[in-house]
């Protein structure tokens, strides 16, 4: 018997590396810009694709937006998960230590994530609501989960894990966030490694106090 016809789309190799072009420039563009500022025909040109070939791919610009935010999220997801199952057995003072390290230079690699959760920010809406509920709950979740604990333990400040929570995340992404501002006002690229491993260095010694 013959198979009955579907209406699955056969996604090829070039149309998968035209999505992947789409959604990085969205990404650029949505973080230099916000969701307000940036049009889909900007979007299109800065990934070298026709506006009928992005149409094709997303079907709004909110669609778009949710699909290059989450793809970062994924990509966040993923590091801090691989890092924390390398890390079973270990203390979790080390482990915590590790995975804020991660955070950091996962912080410094795209800073395009916190330039969008601060655009969207500013106000209320649906896109905060959609970010707080799908992404950023369950990190936030974990995090202040992991402060309780190392509170109890002594190993950081005894400040509420919310506090603690927004501690790490101002102190953590912001020089990178602001690296045009840094290099003019301080005389260095807050993005080399050096700068990174310098900053990482310095929030943990935050958090934690001196070894």
């Amino acid at each position: 018997m013959a198979a009955a016809p579907t209406d699955v789309r056969v996604t090829r190799p070039s149309a998968d590396a035209t999505r992947e072009r789409i959604l990085v420039a969205a990404l650029d563009l949505f973080a230099d810009v916000s969701f307000e500022g940036a049009t889909t025909r900007e979007i299109a040109a800065r990934a070298g694709v026709s506006q009928p070939s992005l149409n094709y791919h997303f079907r709004s610009k909110d669609d778009l937006w949710r699909a290059a935010v989450g793809v970062l999220f994924a990509e966040l997801d993923a590091s801090m998960s691989e890092r924390i199952e390398g890390l079973r057995g270990v203390d979790q003072v080390t482990t915590a230590k590790l995975v804020i390290r991660d955070f950091i230079t996962f912080s410094a690699a795209h800073p395009q994530l916190h330039r969008i959760i601060t655009q969207e920010s500013k106000g209320e809406g649906q896109r905060i609501d959609w970010l707080v509920d799908e992404h950023i709950r369950p990190l936030y979740e974990l995090t202040t989960a992991m402060f309780r604990d190392l509170a109890e333990q002594g190993a950081v400040p005894d400040i509420p894990a919310p506090f603690l929570y927004y501690i790490l995340t101002g102190a953590g992404p912001t020089i990178f966030v602001l690296a045009p501002e840094c290099r003019r006002l301080a005389g260095f690229d807050p993005l080399s490694p050096e700068s990174v491993e310098t900053h990482a260095d310095a929030v943990i010694g935050l958090l934690f106090g001196p070894e």
